[in-house]
């Protein structure tokens, strides 16, 4: 599957190119598509650092990326480097405490920070302490006037570190009159229009999850050591906290950090949920409506294993869960279970279920399966065989359908 990165140079004043802004695309169409900008941002980050390579991408110049109010919460940016990644804060994020917080532990961690489409609003002008962690403003010269641009450079003399940044300059005479107000960088139309970065997804997230889940099945891995592993992951780390915020999860307090989560619902559960990610992955990393289908199926398929796994008092109803949440994989990937199964690390039971093999999980899978057959004859011999009613079955299906619409609305 072919990826793509939209980037445009920044030019210093002597026209040498300080960095990109670095822009979603899902083509080779040079335009900005219509989806949630967060999304679109955690994708940019995916396919620059993991998939294309940054090296393709922006070289050994900086890299500006666009963070909306919500993304800057979340714990993503262990895995950047602040060397070479510009954080750019949206013009409609509101400024707060809770955002200069986390601005000033940017700022710790190396990050240089921008203001995009920046106006002197009454909001900036009572928020001195912004000023003090930002490096760079960028200014729309469509969107702004001559004169308010020379205002914005007289508020700015207070803050001598910051560097003034003309965006969207398309005429010469705009970028002479940038330059005559004290702007030093410049980006645009004029100088270039932006390039589309083409590169080959490689669908190996899903085994890198799996080797994570390894380590973290060792006896010496501590929490700490699990979420730096974890934190190295982009999309693995945002998805996690949206997917342990999500009302499938039934946690009430807000997880901000991948550390808070795995504290709050313990080792074992990880564990689970890592598998969980894992799969749904593979999902968000294509765009096959087949795949989407069949990993619903599985979660569908997992939490009604787990539910009557433990209505049967099973000790292990987490292996339940896995020989559901697995079952389909060989179709999703298109492979045979021998080649799966060496990159992934489950129990002796699950492996020997999901082969097909008789154990004692198969015929709670086969339940699983009627069900989402709708196969009602099948069910009420498999519900007496597992000394369930008819009702029980039902009841568990309807809850664990609600369960994996709920997880796929996160």
């Amino acid at each position: 599957m072919n990826v793509f990165v939209g980037r445009q140079p920044i030019l210093d004043i002597d026209g040498q190119i300080l960095g990109y802004e670095l822009l979603y695309r899902n083509s080779e169409k040079n335009s900005f598509p219509n989806m949630n900008p967060e999304k679109a941002t955690i994708e940019l980050l995916i396919n620059t650092f993991q998939l294309i390579g940054v090296d393709r991408v922006s070289g050994s110049h900086l890299s500006f990326i666009n963070f909306t109010a919500k993304l800057l919460t979340e714990d993503v940016f262990s895995s950047l480097n602040p060397k070479t990644v510009v954080i750019e804060i949206l013009e409609d994020v509101e400024i707060t405490p809770s955002l200069l917080t986390k601005m000033y532990r940017l700022k710790e961690m190396g990050f240089e920070m921008a203001l995009d489409d920046f106006v002197l609003n009454e909001e900036y002008e009572q928020n001195w302490v912004l000023f003090t962690l930002i490096k760079y403003i960028k200014v729309d010269v469509l969107a702004t006037s001559t004169e308010e641009r020379l205002r914005i450079r007289k508020f700015l003399v207070q803050y001598p570190h910051i560097i003034l940044l003309a965006e969207k300059i398309e005429t010469e005479r705009q970028y002479l009159l940038a330059k005559e107000a004290g702007y030093t960088l410049f980006q645009g139309y004029f100088f270039a229009k932006p390039e589309i970065i083409k590169g080959y997804e490689i669908p190996q997230i899903i085994t890198n999850n799996f080797q994570i889940i390894e380590k973290i099945n060792s006896d010496d891995a501590s929490i700490k050591d699990i979420a730096g592993l974890i934190k190295k992951n982009i999309s693995l780390s945002y998805n996690l906290l949206r997917f342990i915020n999500s009302p499938g999860i039934g946690i009430t307090q807000k997880i901000t950090s991948i550390q808070q989560a795995i504290v709050l619902i313990g080792l074992t559960e990880m564990r689970k949920w890592m598998h969980v990610l894992a799969l749904r992955e593979l999902r968000f990393q294509t765009a096959s409506g087949r795949v989407h289908a069949l990993t619903n199926y599985s979660l569908g398929r997992a939490k009604l294993c787990e539910l009557l796994a433990n209505h049967a008092h099973k000790k292990n109803a987490d292996e339940y869960f896995l020989a559901g949440l697995f079952s389909l994989l060989n179709v999703i990937m298109g492979k045979e279970w021998d080649d799966i199964l060496a990159n992934v690390p489950l129990s002796n039971i699950v492996n020997e279920t999901l082969r097909g093999n008789q154990t004692e999980i198969s015929t709670y899978l086969e339940v699983a399966v009627a069900a989402e057959r709708f196969d009602w004859e099948r069910l009420e011999l498999l519900a007496a065989k597992l000394g369930l009613t008819y009702e029980e079955i039902l009841k568990y299906s309807n809850e664990a359908i609600r369960w994996s619409e709920d997880l796929n609305e996160s």
